[in-house]
């Protein structure tokens, strides 16, 4: 009798290591919003150009994917020169970085969209934006 004991605690044991283990599992989608929130805490608001800051990182789930938030401001932060050939030459900079972001792979190969928003410091309105999905990179 002892022994059945044994065997049925070290059971429990087991299957209550088990369930504690997958409670304490953090979801792929639950990390990615953990990182963004973590990188927005630690890295935002940041200069990362002469004239663009980047204000936060977001999660967004429908489709899944990061969303990047910037300001520009000072001369850059001018509708006037968001002409056709600026924002196709500046989007296709932003592109050739996701493709070449070694550290994107886990999410690329998850289908992720990448949204880049850049706000006018001076106005607060959309600026312009890009967004690539699978089928961009």
């Amino acid at each position: 009798m002892h022994k059945h004991s044994n065997i049925v605690h070290y059971s429990l044991f087991l299957l209550f290591s088990a369930l504690a283990v997958m409670g304490c599992t953090e979801s792929f989608e639950d990390r990615c919003r953990r990182e963004a929130r973590e990188f927005t805490e630690r890295q935002c608001p940041r200069l990362v150009g002469k004239y663009i800051i980047i204000d936060s990182m977001t999660y967004v789930d429908e489709p899944a994917g990061f969303a990047y938030h910037y300001r520009v401001q000072g001369e850059l932060d001018n509708p006037e020169i968001l002409t056709e050939e600026a924002l196709n030459v500046f989007t296709s900079s932003l592109l050739d970085q996701v493709r070449k972001d070694i550290s994107l792979r886990p999410y690329k190969e998850r289908g992720f969209h990448f949204t880049y928003r850049y706000i006018s410091s001076a106005t607060g309105k959309l600026f312009t934006e890009a967004e690539f999905g699978p089928e961009d990179y």
